[in-house]
């Protein structure tokens, strides 16, 4: 497994810096809520908004734990955990071959749990941009 903290390889793709994967991902998740109706848009782009500030306030496991818990209930938050959860469970990843995002938290050692935050966080920024930028409010 290649990780690290900050733009050097996690998985990239060839040519690409981790940024530019991380934006690409994030941008494409977004793309897959524009088509949704206005609501659903509206929903996706405020809990995009909250999830860099929820992570950074109480870690990536009571974030995930508790968009976990809302996805039964909350389109925009089932959304958001399955971004976080394809993001850090695909090839190079740090929970890369795991099992849900959530299992491989509780599970994995404090140093993956540590770079996996950092990761998380980063898709998050780039998805709460993407969000504000392409989604409808009105």
């Amino acid at each position: 497994m290649v990780c690290s903290i900050g733009d050097e390889t996690v998985g990239r793709r060839m040519g690409n810096t981790i940024q530019q994967d991380r934006a690409l991902f994030a941008l494409e998740h977004v793309q897959r809520v524009i088509s949704k109706p206005l609501e659903e848009q509206k929903e996706f782009k405020n809990v995009a908004a909250e999830l860099p500030a929820m992570i950074h306030m109480n870690g990536l496991g009571q974030a995930v734990a508790f968009y976990c818990s809302k996805r039964e209930s909350d389109k925009g938050r089932r959304w958001l955990y399955e971004c976080l959860d394809e993001w850090l469970r695909r090839d190079g990843q740090i929970y890369s071959g795991g099992s849900e995002l959530l299992s491989s938290i509780t599970t994995g050692n404090q140093r993956s749990y540590r770079l996996a935050q950092v990761e998380a966080l980063s898709v998050a920024l780039w998805v709460k941009k993407f969000a504000t930028a392409f989604l409808d409010s009105d």
